[in-house]
């Protein structure tokens, strides 16, 4: 089953904080919905684990994050693969960065995921808005980490 997310957010964070900011491990591990542990393999590539709830549906995945096609400090994707009791997913999203104002950055992003196994099971309208909701989760903690380096 294949997922598609699309958006765009204003950070209140220069655009080349933001770059750095968007490509440290630290920073995915606290961002990325639900993963628990990040390990770094080799340049720009992490092994990580994720817990996922979706509806009754709930499982641990073993996987790996990869940034590739980096064009600092404008561009870069985002490539999560994992594989667990519940299933697979493999996504990406596209990250475009763009100064906006003094201080601020539009982050646009575009992404797609697809998803097997029993977690494919629970239905497109419910993963159409678990994937919303696990954007919204990904910006809200984004945010934090903005606050926590400015404090």
């Amino acid at each position: 089953m294949a997922l598609e997310v699309q958006g765009e957010q204003t950070l209140q964070l220069g655009r080349a904080e933001l770059w750095r900011m968007l490509i440290d491990p630290a920073v995915l591990a606290k961002t990325i919905p639900g993963c628990n542990a990040v390990r770094r393999i080799e340049e720009d590539r992490y092994e990580m684990g994720l817990k996922i709830q979706v509806a009754n549906v709930s499982g641990e995945y073993m996987g790996s994050v990869a940034i590739t096609d980096k064009r600092e400090p404008e561009h870069y994707v985002l490539t999560v693969e994992g594989q667990g009791s519940i299933g697979f997913m493999k996504g990406s999203a596209a990250f475009d960065l763009e100064p906006k104002g003094e201080g601020e950055t539009l982050l646009r992003y575009a992404g797609s995921a697809e998803l097997g196994g029993v977690v494919a099971g629970v239905g497109q309208r419910v993963l159409s808005g678990v994937a919303k909701f696990l954007v919204g989760r990904f910006f809200k903690a984004l945010e934090k980490c903005i606050e926590e380096a400015k404090a």
